[in-house]
């Protein structure tokens, strides 16, 4: 299965994000090989964060900075797991999410969702 990345540019140097829904980048890599392909985020103004677009392309982990109680909702849905990993470079929190070093969030890290027209 392939990981989901919040990413601020297209490469594995890249910091992630801090909040998936706006992320410059999401990066779709195979943490075995660490092949990917980098997809342009869906823009700041976009009503939705997007996550159904990514459904079909053997995904089950996801990693963000943070995250919003709608697209973590629609991510559980699917079955995906989510990490927070903040200030780290895409490679790093690849290696920290597959050493176990990282559990897997049980909840959003944010009450609310920003889309939405709402606060933190």
């Amino acid at each position: 299965m392939k990981f989901l990345v919040a990413a601020t540019a297209p490469d594995l140097s890249a910091k992630i994000h801090k909040r998936f829904g706006s992320a410059d980048y999401y990066i779709v890599i195979d943490p075995e090989t660490l092949k990917y392909n980098a997809i342009h985020g869906t823009g700041k103004d976009e009503p939705t964060h997007g996550i159904r677009r990514f459904v079909g392309l053997d995904i089950g982990t996801v990693i963000v900075g943070n995250i919003g109680p709608g697209v973590f909702s629609d991510i559980a849905e699917m079955g995906w797991s989510v990490y927070s990993c903040h200030g780290m470079t895409v490679r790093e929190a690849i290696e920290k999410v597959q050493s176990g070093q990282i559990s897997p969030l049980k909840a959003p890290t944010m009450k609310r969702s920003v889309r939405r027209g709402r606060n933190r």
